[in-house]
């Protein structure tokens, strides 16, 4: 099943700009329109045209209390 990694969203206040981590799910994008599809160690993932390639990022997996998430491991904050 191919990932997707959600576009990020800017939060802008009256002297910042933050961009929180985007989210990461299985699935396809509702518009294909905002995405490029690349095959990344044998896998189809979904990324956005505008995230930033700065830094390094990984797709990780995460329990919690059982439940299993996607995350990007790598994001930061600026």
């Amino acid at each position: 099943q191919p990932v997707l990694i959600d576009v990020p969203q800017c939060v802008e206040g009256c002297c910042l700009e933050i961009t929180p981590c985007p989210s990461v799910r299985f699935g396809t994008p509702r518009t294909h329109d905002q995405h490029t599809l690349v095959r990344i160690q044998g896998a189809d993932v979904f990324v956005p045209h505008d995230l930033p390639r700065t830094q390094p990022l990984a797709i990780r997996l995460r329990t919690f209390l059982g439940l299993k998430f996607l995350f990007l491991d790598g994001w930061k904050l600026v």
